[in-house]
């Protein structure tokens, strides 16, 4: 059998297919199989990969054993070896510094330095309530920048 394994039936000998999941035979995650995650960040339309060693928690599951640890995630590819997943989060990608509205009504630059959520980077000391309403509610979602030469002249031109 080509692709796939047999299972000998205890009862009588004969060979007995697999439990097939998802179109594949019932593979299991093998120790020190890889995780190949693919995010594609709608804020900016980047994509960043990263492979990681997959978690000891998921060696030797199946694919509809690993489908429920990773509910934000669609599984595009399982194998022992590898799963393949992607997700499409609301945030800018890393590369980007991002404007928003702080906590404490200032601007604030945030950073996604780890891929799924923003991080507080620095607060600066111009207050929300002091810009034009437009730019407040473009603040609220956050704006994205390059560089942080990109984000000064932005400032400049809000501030002037």
């Amino acid at each position: 059998l080509i692709g796939g394994f047999w299972l000998m039936n205890s009862g009588n000998g004969e060979e007995v297919p697999s439990k097939q999941v998802g179109g594949a035979e019932a593979v299991r995650v093998t120790d020190g199989a890889e995780l190949m995650q693919t995010l594609t960040y709608t804020r900016c339309a980047h994509t960043v990969t990263r492979r990681v060693t997959a978690p000891v928690e998921v060696y030797g599951k199946t694919l509809e054993e690993v489908q429920p640890l990773y509910p934000e995630w669609q599984i595009t590819s399982f194998s022992a070896s590898e799963v393949q997943m992607s997700q499409r989060p609301d945030l800018f990608c890393p590369a980007h510094l991002v404007l928003m509205t702080g906590p404490e009504g200032k601007l604030c630059v945030y950073r996604n330095k780890y891929g799924d959520a923003l991080a507080l980077e620095k607060e600066l000391s111009t207050e929300v309530s002091a810009l034009p309403a437009a730019v407040q509610e473009e603040l609220e979602e956050g704006i994205g920048f390059s560089t942080d030469e990109e984000l000064s002249g932005w400032l400049e031109s809000v501030e002037s």
